[in-house]
């Protein structure tokens, strides 16, 4: 792969909705990935930034809470018992440290994609030296996060825009609660 001048490495984010924040999550900390599995793979640049909006970051308790009427699943091909390995190598909190800037943005009144996922994530992170930052919007769903006219859009925005210190209000703490513009 050559290089163009025009992209800047250093200065690349992954941004994820529901099961796209589980997959920015999991971009993250896919370097994590033990060389024995088939998802395996030598990455030369690995992403240090990523958001997830409203994301599944706990397959195990996505599978437990019965997420999506049963696709984790029908994704991971069975259930944790019967393959832990993929869900050792699929879940962004099984690939935790990640050593990446990672901000969880999540609305509290989400009845698709529970804060709990976020919240277990923040915590099993921090418990391993990770410092995630967690934004709970009190009164938001799960669709208000992508919606650019909602009351959550504009911390959506700062939280994206704070991982290259780019944010206009929005310095981004360890763990915060965001009340909407």
């Amino acid at each position: 792969m050559s290089s163009d001048s025009r992209f800047d490495l250093a200065r690349r984010a992954i941004v994820g909705h529901s099961a796209g924040g589980h997959l920015a999550f999991w971009m993250a900390g896919s370097h994590r990935i033990s060389k024995d599995s088939p998802l395996f793979n030598d990455q030369k640049n690995a992403l240090t930034r990523a958001v997830s909006l409203a994301g599944v970051s706990d397959l195990r308790l996505a599978w437990k809470q019965k997420l999506g009427h049963g696709i984790v699943t029908r994704l991971m091909g069975g259930t944790p018992g019967q393959h832990s390995d993929r869900y050792a190598a699929g879940s962004p909190i099984e690939l935790l440290p990640t050593g990446a800037r990672e901000i969880l943005v999540h609305g509290v009144a989400d009845d698709t994609v529970p804060v709990s996922q976020s919240e277990a994530f923040v915590e099993r992170a921090e418990k391993i030296g990770d410092r995630p930052s967690l934004i709970k919007l009190p009164g938001i769903g799960h669709y208000e996060l992508i919606d650019p006219e909602s009351e959550a859009w504009p911390a959506v925005a700062s939280a994206v825009l704070s991982l290259f210190d780019l944010g206009d209000s929005l310095s981004v703490p360890n763990r915060r609660t965001v009340h909407p513009r």
